[in-house]
């Protein structure tokens, strides 16, 4: 026998004892073997020979050849199992798989292939930096100086009691931190067109939709028994975490009903003789820098924030596609063009709502100038809005909504459904119209003081409740075992639940907007949510980031039980908005500060006083929001 030298012992004890052993739990759905992540790559040992030899950590993707039938079953993992194997830094990914292919056959014959690439393989390194995160530092560091400086003039005319309302004067103002934090926690709303309620809605729709993307990274990561995830999907009480796309749906409804309400009460002021052209070019202005920091951060330092078992796989992936397909989404056609690339997987709403907002001016015009023809007009595109989608259903054979089983949603970007159906806008035009048509029946109702009948209140809140309850919870049938799949079922539902979903909320919208909201009104304007609604569009920008960290950097796998699920969702709440409230302050809220500004200056003889004011506190807070998915 070989004497082996004490140093070499040591090194097989370090490596052995951080890789995974036997597996536990494969019965249960454990597939996510992680070993000891910080042990591995903390391995920093010296030969004899002045040789170092440093721990490299690599998951690999070992699958199961179980046949064809058995890959079409959608609850589990499938045929999946990741395996954490530490190895010297030396071995190249090609090795690592070689070994494991090896050992495999070796105990369980070959009825296994083993994938190991570069991304899977982690070994500790400085960190490199570019020109790109340089330049991105810099600026990051400059526009912030100048956040403190003006921050500093505010401070300095306060005291002094010379304040200006000179133009150059709101310009600075706009860029100082006190200003943007006091604009972000006012409670003060415009109340001149009775949508306080907005607010409300808003806030509670970001609130779940957070919400329901921490638990689908959740279930979709490592947890410890997927069966527990396959269970609480089967479950109809978690029928609203599954619902989540609705939430999504009410956010491009409530886009369509303010740009529609606030621009039909410009045509009235105008006799129809309005431009709208500085409208959608300052849309574009307000929403676009913030997003773009956003997106130069994923292609900066992302992946330089932190370390984890899943951290190449997840976070160097991630800046990867956006070095590819940022511009996609600069030019708000990511929902279309590299789609199998798409740099943060919510920013496809950002790209559905601004197209339809592009077009819906025609829509708004035809209501205003010829009312019959322009109800005809729109209630025809809401019929083709709905008649595609069922259309595409059936002949594709597809779901009739985004199920989120766990094994389909490990990266979204290789999810079938949401490449080709879920981001399209031809397939999220339904809530978008009943938007505009919500936004009409009030501007009617109000601009002629009509009174609804208690008949019609009744009436209106059954409607509501039924068809909101149906869509919410007629999901969970397509999660059951015993369903069958049924292309005519699914194309009827993809298109109905939208529709039940979008009457049900438009009643909602209306009955508060006209003082027939009782409780619900009082609890949709409630002051709390005034600050939380003006962060809602950074929310969702960031929140991304939170889903991506948490399940990169994990160390072990989740046991999941409902508990763990609400206390982690409740944690990436106060993360989400945390960092929502930096990016609002730093970027979001200057930038919608300048933009009112040169609206005032720029587009004066396009929009009136009170529009100009609605435009920037309203509609700018509902023309951008999200997702996750989504």
């Amino acid at each position: 026998m070989i004497p082996y030298p004490l140093y070499v012992i040591n090194l097989i004890d370090k490596v052995f004892d951080a890789s995974a052993k036997s597996p536990q739990g494969l019965l249960f759905g454990s597939s996510y073997h992680l070993g000891n992540f910080d042990e591995c790559i903390a391995i920093d040992d010296r030969g004899e020979k002045g040789g170092i030899v440093e721990g490299e950590y690599c998951l690999a993707t070992i699958k199961w050849r179980r046949g064809e039938e058995a890959k079409k079953e959608r609850f589990g993992r499938g045929e999946t199992l990741r395996w954490a194997v530490c190895v010297p830094s030396s071995c190249s990914a090609r090795a690592v798989s070689r070994f494991v292919g090896d050992v495999l056959t070796h105990t369980v014959g070959n009825g296994t292939a083993v994938i190991v690439t570069e991304r899977d393989c982690y070994a500790r390194r400085p960190i490199s930096v570019d020109t790109m995160d340089i330049s991105y530092l810099s600026f990051m560091m400059g526009f912030i100086a100048l956040l403190i400086l003006c921050s500093v003039y505010e401070i300095y005319t306060i005291a002094l009691g010379k304040e200006k309302r000179t133009v150059t004067h709101e310009l600075i103002v706009s860029f100082s931190l006190i200003n943007n934090i006091k604009k972000i926690i006012s409670t003060k709303q415009n109340n001149d067109l009775g949508l306080e309620c907005i607010s409300g809605i808003k806030s509670l729709a970001m609130i779940f939709i957070v919400a329901g993307h921490a638990c689908m990274f959740i279930g979709s990561g490592p947890v410890m028994d997927a069966e527990a995830w396959d269970r609480l999907i089967r479950h109809p009480a978690n029928s609203f975490m599954l619902s989540n796309t609705l939430l999504v749906d009410t956010f491009l409804m409530l886009s369509a009903f303010l740009f529609c309400r606030l621009l039909l009460i410009e045509f009235d002021k105008r006799r129809g003789k309005l431009n709208v052209i500085p409208i959608l070019i300052f849309r574009y202005i307000r929403v676009t820098p913030a997003y773009a920091v956003v997106i130069l951060f994923y292609m900066t330092w992302l992946p330089k924030i932190g370390e984890g078992p899943l951290w190449k796989n997840r976070m160097v992936l991630e800046q990867e596609r956006c070095l590819s397909s940022w511009w996609a989404n600069i030019l708000y056609i990511n929902n279309y063009i590299q789609t199998d690339e798409i740099c943060m997987f919510q920013s496809w709403y950002l790209s559905v709502d601004t197209q339809l907002f592009f077009v819906a001016p025609i829509f708004i015009y035809s209501l205003w100038r010829w009312r019959r023809i322009g109800s005809v007009f729109l209630a025809l595109a809401t019929f083709i809005s709905l008649a595609i989608p069922s259309y595409i259903t059936y002949r594709d054979q597809l779901d009739p909504t985004l199920l989120f089983y766990a094994k389909e949603f490990t990266d979204f970007a290789t999810n079938f459904y949401f490449k080709v159906a879920y981001i399209k806008t031809h397939m999220k035009m339904t809530p978008y119209f009943m938007g505009l048509i919500t936004g009409y029946i009030l501007h009617r109702i109000q601009s002629e003081n009509y009174k609804m009948s208690r008949l019609m209140k009744i009436f209106g809140w059954l409607t509501s409740i039924v068809l909101g309850t149906v869509a919410v919870f007629s999901v969970s049938v397509f999660y059951q075992e015993w369903y069958k799949y049924n292309k005519i079922e699914a194309a009827a539902y993809v298109s109905l639940h939208k529709l039940a979903w979008s009457i049900a909320n438009g009643w909602l919208i209306i009955a508060c907007c006209t003082g027939n909201g009782g409780i619900l009104n009082k609890l949709l304007t409630w002051k709390v949510f005034v600050p939380i609604s003006r962060l809602t569009f950074c929310a969702y920008l960031v929140n991304g980031i939170v889903e991506l960290y948490y399940v990169s950097q994990l160390r072990h796998p989740l046991h999941v039980t409902f508990f763990t699920m609400v206390a982690n969702s409740i944690a990436h709440l106060v993360l989400t908005f945390n960092l929502a409230v930096i990016l609002c302050v730093i970027f979001e809220s200057p930038i919608h500060g300048i933009e009112r500004i040169l609206l005032r200056i720029f587009a004066r003889p396009a929009l009136s006083d009170n529009a100009r004011r609605d435009m920037s506190a309203e509609s700018s807070r509902n023309t951008s929001q999200s997702k996750l998915e989504t």
